[in-house]
């Protein structure tokens, strides 16, 4: 794989300084719109500024892609439709530098330019501004993200720290998944899917309320299998998972837009999952059933208005609240309170500034199901408090640009972070640009860093994880004295296009982290049976230390093109490389609850889109993924496809084939979920889709 790095690296940059100079120019059209003026119909303005999420401020200036100073990419809703992925892990597959991967059923991997795991913490996930993000565990549930894909205007992915705007946790990416307004959705719109392994149906109805306002209503329900083990058996039930939503937008004014939000998630089955040996000596996993079971309600209301031409500003509060039972050890609720105010100031052609406040608080509450697992504190509320200034400076018009920007936050339980970022932009010719940036990211630690009295693991003698010939019974304890995770990010890109109809996108970044969590053994002790004199296994106790470091760096690029009027194609690739420091007391390497193992160090994605005549439409996506785990998890060729016909009447009858390549694929490993090998089926579907 290393010639295949190599090859398509040179390739990629050979191709941006070799090639025929044009504009670049994003071939999804949606963001290549400017600033509105005050008159404009904010109801059906389109988020476009890719940097700033709603959750921030929706006010701030909207920027267009090939303008930002950072990797930047976008799923539109043409992308979706073409697509023949059911959930929002599978839509990002096709982002070079974003890593998915199926750990077990109810538990999905999601993370960008490294540390991948079931609860990747250093990526924020937001939903139309409103973080996702459950600080209990530091993640996001995926499974939990069922939103009618049809409503989804676009998925906006910011591949690096965007801590400057949105604060912690922001560290090796921002995901803000956006829907439509519900100006642009009048009507209903029904879609179905009937596959082999799963089931779904998605409504909404929209409808103008008076000529100012306008309401829609949505439902999903989803019925899956799931995933198999490595031999084709099902890991357990059938799932079924519904969610209601609603959203209501006002215009009273031609200046402000009033939106208001509210949806509520519901889903269960039983899954196969690990247990361990009661007495300690038997390292073998014990297979059981347990309930995976969850309930989710959010609420949200923002107020947008254009006070001037030289002055924006929008006010946001939401609440959302999560009730989960998984593993059959522990269930919990978790709930936010966010209020936000933002601003965009343009006092001049040269200043374009941007400040705001934030005021947040979480609580946690943890029943406990089984003795094994506990916390410190079972029941805990956090505050933050924060503000941030961001001036972007016009050097020279059109060419060049100065971004200068920090945030700073208190929380209760680290205190005062200050995360500064300076970005750089530069556009020599209408068809070329260079950017730049350094940033300062912090990660927060999570409820469960903090307090968790956790034994969840066996690990088999002279295995990869432990070296000894003595089985290991691995417990857990938080850390109250946790400190945050620091990042320090270099990033450079360019964007150009080669010839007409065909652009090229290049990211390449090294971070270096600090103060990265690591579980620390602070006690062993041996265990005997009767009638042997030797001990049989260890029970060892490891609490998280936040001093471990790490160095990542690596390359991202992406390749458009139009072959044909007719025929359309991309090309994504990414390369990972990563490197963990010694622990400074131990001298020991760094042994992190996210590996770097984890994370393929080559991914390839081409896609194509074939027009076949008026009403046929025919997309394909091949992936390679490079194997994990030093091989434990190979490496893997798979596709899918999509054949969509549409028929005058508005009707869309599509066939579906995801996973073509194999009858079932193991993808991901994560050491410390207690689950078995889990692998994603072959699915053939039946996809309606239609629009009243």
């Amino acid at each position: 794989m290393k010639q295949l790095s190599i090859f398509l690296m040179t390739s990629v940059c050979l191709a941006g300084f070799c090639g025929p100079v044009y504009a670049q120019a994003e071939v999804q059209p949606e963001t290549a719109e400017t600033m509105p003026e005050a008159n404009v119909d904010l109801l059906s303005t389109d988020l476009e500024d890719l940097l700033v999420l709603e959750s921030t401020s929706v006010a701030k200036k909207r920027q267009n892609v090939q303008d930002s100073a950072a990797a930047v990419y976008v799923i539109t809703q043409e992308d979706i439709r073409n697509s023949a992925s059911s959930t929002i892990p599978d839509l990002l597959r096709v982002v070079p530098g974003v890593e998915v991967g199926n750990v077990t059923n109810g538990a999905t991997a999601v993370s960008i330019r490294g540390f991948n795991g079931r609860n990747s913490n250093s990526l924020l996930v937001m939903v139309d501004g409103r973080s996702v993000y459950v600080s209990t565990l530091s993640g996001v549930f995926w499974d939990q993200l069922n939103i009618p894909l049809h409503d989804i205007e676009r998925i906006e992915v910011v591949r690096g720290p965007g801590s400057t705007l949105w604060g912690a946790n922001a560290v090796n990416g921002v995901i803000n998944i956006i829907t439509k307004n519900s100006a642009d959705t009048l009507g209903v719109q029904a879609s179905a899917r009937a596959g082999l392994r799963e089931q779904i149906l998605e409504v909404s109805s929209s409808n103008e309320i008076s000529a100012d306002s306008t309401i829609r209503v949505n439902g999903l329900y989803r019925r899956d299998q799931g995933l198999q083990s490595l031999s084709g058996d099902d890991l357990g039930t059938v799932s079924n998972g519904g969610a209601f939503g609603l959203r209501f937008d006002w215009q009273p004014t031609t200046r402000d837009a009033i939106t208001l939000q509210a949806d509520y998630k519901t889903g269960s089955r039983e899954t196969t999952t690990f247990n361990i040996d009661p007495a300690q000596i038997d390292p073998t996993p014990i297979p059981l059933l347990t309930l995976l079971d969850y309930d989710e309600f959010s609420i949200l209301g923002r107020w947008r208005r254009t006070q001037s031409d030289k002055l924006d500003f929008s006010l946001q509060a939401y609440y959302n609240s999560v009730d989960r039972e998984e593993l059959g050890y522990f269930a919990f609720d978790w709930s936010i309170a966010d209020l936000d105010f933002g601003a965009n100031w343009r006092p001049n052609a040269t200043h374009d500034i941007n400040f705001g406040l934030n005021l947040r608080a979480t609580s946690d509450r943890i029943m406990l199901l089984d003795p094994r697992v506990d916390f410190l504190d079972r029941a805990e509320t956090d505050y933050w408090i924060s503000g941030y200034l961001q001036d972007d400076i016009s050097l020279i018009a059109d060419t060049l640009r100065l971004t200068v920007g920090a945030k700073v936050e208190y929380n209760d339980f680290t205190g005062v972070e200050f995360q500064p970022g300076v970005r750089m932009f530069y556009r020599p010719s209408a068809d070329f640009a260079l950017w730049g940036a350094v940033t300062r990211a912090v990660r927060t630690p999570s409820r469960f860093e903090r307090s968790a009295d956790f034994q969840l693991s066996a690990i088999a003698p002279n295995s990869r994880r432990n070296p000894t010939p003595l089985p290991i019974f691995a417990s857990f304890l938080g850390n109250p004295d946790a400190e945050a995770e620091n990042l320090l990010a270099l990033e450079a890109g360019f964007r150009t296009q080669i010839a007409p109809q065909w652009s090229v996108d290049v990211a390449s970044y090294y971070n270096f982290y600090d103060s990265l969590a690591e579980p620390t053994v602070i006690a062993a002790q041996p265990n005997f049976i009767p009638t042997i004199p030797f001990p049989v296994s260890l029970t060892t106790t490891a609490r998280f230390q936040f001093r471990g470091e790490a160095e990542t760096w690596g390359l991202e690029a992406t390749v458009k093109g139009q072959f044909a009027p007719w025929w359309k194609l991309q090309l994504g690739y990414s390369h990972f490389e990563g490197r963990a420091g010694n622990d400074p007391l131990t001298g020991a390497p760094f042994n992190g609850f996210l590996p770097l193992e984890g994370s393929p160090e080559n991914q390839v994605t081409f896609g194509n889109t074939f027009q076949l005549g008026s009403s046929v439409t025919l997309n394909t996506q091949v992936r390679f993924v490079d194997e994990l785990i030093g091989g434990e998890v190979p490496t893997y060729f798979d596709g899918d496809l999509r054949l969509r016909y549409e028929a005058p009447n508005g009707l869309e009858v599509s066939l579906v084939g995801e996973n073509l390549f194999e009858e079932r694929r193991f993808e991901f490993q994560f050491d410390s979920y207690p689950a078995p090998r889990s692998a994603v089926p072959r699915n053939v579907a039946l996809d309606l889709r239609y629009r009243f």
